[in-house]
């Protein structure tokens, strides 16, 4: 089955120039520890109206030329800027093999007033491939399927990137979404938040959804009672109907404690060791936290790092 997901990366600021984050993140790929296939490829300026570009090349394929490009003069309006480059989906398989193959990457940013961007996100890579590429599995008889060690070669690689651009960018937050779910904190698969506040930000979001003072579109389930089939794209397709019945269950019974909840209880449930849920949570240097769901993450999900917080705030609470 396809897949297409999308590392989204959150800007501390409201306002933000997306040539400048673009920029950095092409000097990013430029100097990333990863096995990238090629230069870049079909470099993209999108416009006003959403198919049509303001710009596009196939001959601007190295970071140099896309510098000398920004550094021309040109009218400016709000934009989105994109380009394609590849990671090599089995770097062992190079010596051997004459066409070794590839996973497309799209990398992505907009300014802070482009009509098309993703919520509040300024910037995004995106990669495309198989559910196989990035998720492990087992063989009918039990035993680990043998392709599973490039699979976790995959997820290392995105491991590095995601650290190289908290180190590079300093954004508020990353998320990793995959394309069978909705956009949503419980459905990433990797998050970093830059402090506990963020955590904060990520739970009233999800009140909002709960309570129905954020409707995602027109079609949205409410959530005001559990419907499996209406909800299973928006509780995310790859979890079982019992886990996303559960899920939604948690955080109703949770969600009344949130106005409870601080960046201190936040902090500590960070620190918890050991983890019993496979969750996987590291501080940064400056303060924040990188969660991935499992070690095999693109198999998994962070909600368990929301519900650990209210679950903290409700025992709080009840010792008052």
């Amino acid at each position: 089955m396809p897949i297409c997901f999308d590392v989204h990366i959150f800007p501390r600021k409201q306002e933000f120039e997306g040539e400048k984050t673009f920029l950095q993140l092409i000097e990013l790929f430029e100097n990333t520890s990863i096995p990238l296939t090629h230069d870049w490829g079909s470099f993209k300026i999108h416009g006003n109206e959403l198919n049509r570009y303001v710009f596009e090349s196939s001959k601007i394929n190295t970071t140099e030329e896309i510098r000398k490009y920004f550094s021309r003069p040109r009218r400016k309006q709000p934009q989105k800027y994109s380009v394609e480059t590849g990671l090599w989906s089995n770097p062992s398989d190079l010596a051997s093999e004459e066409f070794p193959d590839a996973i497309a990457v799209d990398v992505g940013a907009w300014d802070s007033d482009y009509q098309y961007k993703y919520h509040d996100g300024y910037a995004q890579i995106g990669f495309f491939r198989y559910y196989t590429y990035w998720t492990t599995r087992h063989l009918p008889n039990g035993d680990p399927d043998p392709e599973n060690e490039a699979v976790y070669q995959r997820l290392q690689y995105l491991r590095t990137l995601i650290t190289e651009v908290i180190e590079q960018l300093d954004p508020k937050s990353i998320k990793v979404f995959s394309d069978t779910g909705w956009q949503v904190p419980f459905n990433s698969h990797c998050t970093y938040f830059a402090n506990p506040e963020v955590l904060l930000e990520d739970l009233e979001q999800i009140r909002a959804i709960f309570t129905g003072e954020t409707v995602w579109n027109k079609d949205a389930p409410s959530f005001a009672e559990y419907d499996g089939p209406k909800m299973s794209f928006a509780l995310n397709s790859r979890r079982t109907s019992e886990e996303r019945e559960r899920l939604w269950t948690s955080f109703r019974d949770l969600l009344p404690r949130l106005p409870a909840l601080t960046s201190a209880m936040i902090a500590e449930v960070w620190r918890l060791e050991p983890r019993q849920d496979g969750l996987q949570v590291s501080r940064t240097e400056n303060g924040g936290a990188l969660v991935f769901g499992s070690d095999n993450f693109m198999n998994t999900f962070v909600d368990q790092v929301y519900l650990e917080a209210l679950e903290l705030a409700d025992l709080y609470q009840a010792g008052e």
